[in-house]
């Protein structure tokens, strides 16, 4: 194995997630010691009332299968978006390291680059590698854009931050001012795609690499120029893609993100104190808009603490009293500790795959 290889595969060691796993769990207990050492016969008293019966366990089997949803639904989208150039078996495997890496690292930074080097060493060309990670970008931020609008046609704006009202104004005015701060961002971002792949990507290469050029960007220039090239050979590979190709990589888009979205649904309706209507889903999907929004920028491992903490505020007033926190957890028991979990044997397991039965990974 050459010296470059020993270097990528070292990202892949096992030993590198222990301790962004560690600093997760570490909030979150410090998150669940303080709620209970607080609130210990609220939480005993609401738990006491919760009724176990087929409703309750039903949503519950629900959120699970939301989950394996997403998960087929990411699978289809990058089986699209290779031109089924990877079996189902390759794309669970990129899928969950994908996860993995977003969970042991800051959203904001998340799995891209690891994804891209997994694809090239799935035999894909770097070219269409980059482009396919960049569209996957694209679809999910587009969709995050379009979420919170398309559902504001049916549920009120006020109704929507209405539980931060019941907070103080430091945090309330916090949270908002986040929220529309990272749409902003990502809107820009969604822009700059937009121009990069699809309207004007010489000129977006170009003014890159002049940017890139400047002497205060001498300590980013080879990464900004080699992003820079990447863009370029992305918008090569998608330009002649057709409507058809497209619209399946939307609906799987879509499909993984509602099914995402879903999980949480299902929790709240699980423990509702009345059952939950349409607009209530709808208002929970506005919510989920905004907390997912926050968790993008939040600078902690998978959002460990800002996911907990938002979920709190902006969902207690439809949660039993006393079980706002632990239904936090739960529902990240779900959507994101599995990946923690899965994602070290996967990681094994690609890696001797790819390179060998003799390689190590740690």
């Amino acid at each position: 194995m050459t010296d470059k290889s020993r270097i990528n595969l070292s990202q892949f060691s096992p030993s590198r997630a222990i301790w962004p796993i560690l600093f997760g769990l570490s909030i979150v207990w410090y998150m669940l010691y303080s709620d209970l050492s607080t609130s210990e016969f609220a939480i005993k008293r609401a738990l006491g009332k919760i009724d176990w019966g087929l409703s309750t366990l039903g949503w519950l089997a629900l959120a699970l299968l939301m989950m394996v949803i997403r998960t087929v639904a990411y699978m289809w989208q990058l089986r699209c978006l290779t031109d089924r150039r990877l079996t189902w078996r390759a794309c669970l495997q990129i899928m969950l390291l994908w996860e993995f890496f977003a969970a042991v690292t800051p959203s904001v930074i998340g799995g891209a680059a690891a994804a891209i080097f997994m694809l090239v060493k799935e035999r894909i060309r770097f070219g269409k590698s980059a482009a396919i990670v960049f569209t996957i970008i694209f679809l999910d931020d587009v969709f995050y854009l379009m979420i919170l609008p398309a559902v504001s046609l049916f549920v009120e704006h006020g109704e929507i931050f209405a539980p931060l009202k019941g907070k103080s104004d430091v945090i309330g005015a916090s949270m908002i001012a986040g929220f529309w701060s990272a749409y902003g961002v990502t809107l820009a971002y969604v822009v700059f795609l937009l121009f990069s792949l699809f309207i004007w990507p010489q000129g977006i290469n170009k003014w890159l690499k002049r940017v890139f050029m400047l002497p205060v960007m001498k300590r980013w220039r080879r990464r900004g120029i080699a992003m820079a090239n990447e863009l370029l050979l992305s918008a090569r590979e998608l330009r002649d893609k057709s409507t058809y190709f497209w619209l399946r990589a939307w609906a799987a888009t879509a499909l993984a993100w509602t099914s995402r979205y879903m999980i949480l649904n299902c929790i709240l309706a699980a423990f509702a104190p009345i059952p939950l209507g349409w607009h209530e889903h709808l208002l929970t999907f506005s919510r989920q808009a905004v907390l997912f929004m926050l968790m993008v920028v939040a600078p902690t491992p998978g959002s460990s603490g800002v996911a907990e903490a938002g979920f709190s505020w902006l969902f207690w007033d439809m949660t039993p009293a006393g079980l706002t926190l632990v239904l936090a957890v739960l529902w990240r028991l779900i959507s994101y500790y599995p990946y923690l979990i899965i994602g070290v044997p996967v990681m094994t397991h690609w890696v001797r795959r790819v390179y060998g039965s003799d390689v190590k990974t740690a």
